[in-house]
């Protein structure tokens, strides 16, 4: 759902999806043409949307495919669309380099990205595109986007904005993409063009094999004075303040997060450094803007993994980067540390970086944590077997759970809402036909319906089970949570927030929800 974003795609259409072996044989010569380090599989899903022309979103080893409902893509597209979203979902800043000023490195870098999306959205027949195009055909391309990107009569703000702008899919002229990507296939190493850019730059430089375009002096020259090549000796103060932070946030993103960011860093990648501390258990401040009842928490994909932040409708405060995909973020009772579902297990993160321990290993796919922090219920994966931990029983096929009191959770099947006691083995089931996710808060509960029902948000009251509706949904909500006397519920469309006077707000889009 939060790869497709908006409306569900369709499994089915009038058309046919691309043949099989073809798109399969298209995308292995597309990828290898961009990394020599790729997984050992790569999972591709495909629906279908009215839409004119393909498209792709991946995240790690999964790209979801969505094809136009109304006219057949060839496997040839359907396999460039897929490769360039698989690149995409690798993307993340090269690290600082020592004696490189950040003009030379943002420029190197986006010849390295420029050069490899263009390699991946490359018709496969044409490639090795150095078997039909000569190093002096894009040569002149080369050179006038050095000149241009190394002017120093242009504030630096606005070749900065430029150089990010080529480097998304179709925004480069066609002249400079083919060139950057010729520049790319020379050197030969795909994966460290983009991890290491100036590499790219210095083998360009001195020609090595003598397969790369003539380098032009002006790169020469640049190599020559790396820190500040491009620069102006008096720079506007606005741009001095965006090179600053430029700088900062690179070292945030790209630095080992146990180094120190450079003094005076911005409060943008202070945050970004925190949470990349607290994943690995260093020593961090405490979020000063987290306080329980008064937000919630929302994990979504942030590359090269997923973020948790804490989320109030009105702003919002990174807590966490992690490495693997997250669900079911909680926020301990004590408020100092995260609970969290991964492809690994419940892992407890604490907020002040004294640690990451992991709780239970096991294909978990959701999570909630009693008043107390004394029991966490589990979902297992594929049985949807609750599993209440430590106590050790289990309810068979669960759908959604939420704890009611300290010793009552209540668990939906889908058609039967059971309130069940950890430490005593019989429950109480109440219909709630169409039940999914539940939310609980002051001994009340809050349901989201959907199939084979009109989706919808329900209060359930207990313990008659009569409802009453909150609000009629266009499709099914996939997780609801209280946030004080609101609701917070995620669906295809993003997170929304109702609000106790019946008021809907669009906050953001996310992959899971949490509570407080």
């Amino acid at each position: 759902m939060v790869l497709a974003g908006g409306t569900l795609p369709k499994n089915e259409s009038a058309v046919q999806p691309p043949q099989g072996t073809a798109f399969t044989l298209a995308l292995q010569r597309l990828l290898s043409a961009v990394s020599s380090e790729l997984p050992e599989s790569l999972r591709v899903f495909y629906g279908f949307s009215p839409q004119p022309t393909a498209t792709a979103t991946a995240f790690a080893h999964t790209v979801l495919l969505l094809l136009p409902e109304s006219a057949p893509t060839s496997a040839v597209d359907a396999a460039r669309t897929a490769a360039t979203a698989w690149l995409l979902a690798q993307k993340s800043p090269a690290g600082p380099q020592p004696g490189v000023g950040e003009l030379l490195l943002r420029v190197a870098e986006s010849l390295a990205w420029l050069g490899s999306l263009a390699l991946a959205s490359t018709p496969p027949e044409l490639l090795p595109i150095g078997e039909w195009v000569e190093p002096k055909a894009v040569a002149p391309a080369l050179e006038a986007f050095l000149r241009q990107s190394l002017d120093s009569r242009e504030p630096y703000r606005i070749r900065r904005a430029r150089l990010r702008e080529i480097t998304l899919p179709g925004r480069a002229s066609p002249e400079l993409a083919q060139a950057a990507a010729f520049l790319v296939e020379s050197f030969g190493q795909p994966d460290q063009a983009r991890r290491e850019p100036m590499t790219l730059l210095q083998a360009w430089a001195e020609n090595q094999g003598k397969r790369f375009p003539p380098p032009p002096r002006l790169l020469r020259a640049a190599l020559a004075e790396p820190a500040r090549f491009g620069l102006a000796k008096k720079p506007e103060d606005e741009d001095s303040t965006v090179l600053a932070s430029d700088e900062a946030l690179r070292a945030a993103w790209a630095l080992p997060p146990s180094q120190e960011l450079p003094p005076g860093a911005p409060t943008e990648a202070v945050r970004i450094w925190q949470a990349r501390r607290r994943s690995q258990g260093l020593p961090t401040p405490a979020p000063a803007g987290v306080v329980r009842g008064q937000g919630f928490l929302l994990a979504k994909p942030e590359l090269p993994g997923f973020a948790v932040v804490w989320e109030t409708g009105e702003r919002e405060e990174l807590l966490l980067f992690w490495p693997r995909w997250v669900l079911a973020p909680q926020l301990d009772p004590s408020g100092e540390d995260l609970l969290l579902v991964d492809s690994q297990g419940i892992w407890r993160v604490s907020l002040t970086g004294e640690g990451v321990e992991q709780v239970q290993a096991g294909d978990l796919r959701a999570l909630a944590v009693s008043p107390s922090g004394k029991t966490l219920a589990a979902l297992a994966w594929p049985s949807r077997e609750l599993r209440l931990l430590p106590a050790g029983r289990a309810l068979p096929g669960v759908f959604g759970f939420c704890w009611l009191y300290e010793e009552l959770l209540v668990a939906s099947d889908g058609q039967e809402v059971h309130m069940v006691s950890p430490e005593q083995q019989e429950s109480r089931a109440i219909p709630l036909a169409c039940s999914g996710a539940l939310a609980c808060a002051g001994g009340k509960l809050v349901a989201a319906v959907g199939h084979p029902c009109p989706p919808a948000l329900v209060r359930a009251e207990l313990p008659t089970g009569e409802m009453l509706t909150l609000m009629k949904l266009p499709q099914p909500a996939a997780d609801v949570v209280p946030m004080g006397e609101s609701l917070v519920f995620l669906t295809a469309d993003g997170v929304f927030v109702l609000s106790k006077d019946g008021n809907v707000k669009r906050v953001d889009r996310g992959l899971a929800l949490g509570g407080s």
